[in-house]
């Protein structure tokens, strides 16, 4: 009782130790200079975002579009009245025009976002107030609210220490991965490192400190530097990099300031939007065989590798077709104009854009392909040597799939 005891205090030191080391590290990283001020514009003018509630509606003229459906265009004529902000508490009449890209008809009661636009100084000022969007944020705070709830009901204690893993997950990028890039740091040694970090803080909370857990955590990690290797290759040898994504003129102007290194940006996206694919297929298998090995000790660890292969096999297929469906989704309008276009089929696949998606869903499908083998290797390999089981050594080889392997697990 007194030894478990002070394991237990033991672990809350080396956690809030932990804790402050990280809360530490995530405050000095994340503190940095602006070099734009997006909202001053210079001789005292300015732009601010400020909550507004509309009061009425004075006046409308909005009609369907004859040619796009579920669009309005035309006019609103309203009050708001200002809830934050420098103009707190004041009612303001402005035009809510509705167009294709700020469709909102709006109604009394409304939240709403403005964009208050300052120019000039305190004796002659000229105050412009735009309608920027509908008031959002509680319906995303709903959802997440819903999304914890699901999976601490369904999920469980561990359900709760994935949403702590998601929460860790977020903040590191926010407060430690994109500082370290913004202040000069490799975005290569700073997405590996930050796939490594990541998986071991991730699964740790979610499975705890089990053999499954280390061998989901070496897998993911050689897994993800294997793949990388593959994505550098190609890199070169398609001439891709930074400098051909989007956005690059801005964040080559910014990296005069910082050291941003433009170049290595999609080498650092391509990994960390992978990651959570390759940790579950990972833990996954790692798991599968700790739960073959527990139900009969006398397997062989060749026995463990067969098994852990077969489970890899049935979800490979799947994970890289997540992968590809993701990528896939957040290209659709590029992919519909295309369509449109008829475009020549040496234009598509040797065009930035394109090249680079189908780079991306492959060396991340890659990096899911190399983790089965891996994860099934370690587990099989550590399982016996710490659980004190009988296993021989593994000797290893990539099995043909067939009836006998998938009914391996059942010999005694």
């Amino acid at each position: 009782m007194l030894k478990n005891k002070m394991n237990n205090i033991t672990k809350t030191i080396i956690l809030i130790f932990a804790l402050s080391v990280y809360v530490i590290c995530a405050y000095t990283f994340s503190r940095h200079q602006a070099y734009y001020n997006i909202y001053g514009l210079g001789n005292g003018d300015k732009i601010s975002y400020e909550r507004a509630r509309v009061v009425s509606i004075d006046s409308q003229n909005v009609e369907p579009d004859k040619h796009y459906r579920n669009l309005l265009i035309g006019s609103q004529q309203i009050t708001i009245h200002i809830l934050t902000g420098e103009y707190k508490d004041k009612e303001m009449k402005i035009t809510n025009g509705l167009n294709y890209d700020t469709n909102y008809l709006l109604k009394a009661g409304d939240n709403i976002v403005v964009s208050i636009n300052t120019a000039g100084n305190s004796k002659n000022k000229n105050v412009n107030v735009f309608v920027y969007g509908p008031y959002r944020q509680p319906w995303l705070y709903v959802l997440i609210g819903l999304f914890v709830i699901a999976l601490c009901l369904i999920g469980g204690k561990r359900g709760l220490k994935s949403v702590i893993g998601i929460v860790f997950t977020i903040t590191s990028v926010i407060f430690i991965f994109v500082p370290l890039i913004y202040n000069g740091f490799s975005p290569i040694s700073a997405s590996l490192l930050m796939a490594i970090f990541t998986a071991c803080v991730t699964l740790i909370l979610t499975t705890g400190f089990e053999i499954k857990t280390f061998s989901a955590i070496l897998g993911t990690a050689v897994g993800v530097v294997l793949s990388s290797l593959i994505l550098l290759i190609f890199e070169h040898l398609t001439s891709l990099s930074g400098y051909n994504m989007p956005e690059y003129d801005s964040l080559m102007a910014l990296s005069t300031h910082t050291g941003l290194h433009v170049d290595e940006l999609l080498f650092a996206a391509i990994i960390i939007s992978s990651l959570g694919a390759v940790m579950d297929i990972a833990i996954s298998i790692a798991s599968s065989i700790q739960e073959i090995y527990a139900a009969n000790h006398n397997l062989t660890s060749k026995m463990l590798f067969k098994s852990g292969i077969n489970v890899g096999r049935d979800m490979m297929g799947t994970m890289a077709n997540t992968l590809i469906l993701a990528f896939t989704g957040t290209s659709l309008n590029m992919l519909i104009l295309i369509y449109s276009y008829n475009m020549n089929y040496y234009q598509i696949f040797n065009s930035n854009t394109i090249t680079i998606e189908i780079i991306q869903a492959i060396s991340g499908s890659f990096a899911v392909i190399f983790t089965v083998p891996l994860v099934s290797f370690i587990s099989a390999t550590l399982l016996p040597l710490f659980s004190g089981g009988n296993a021989k050594n593994i000797n290893v080889e990539i099995p043909i799939q067939n009836n006998t392997d998938k009914n391996s697990v059942n010999q005694t």
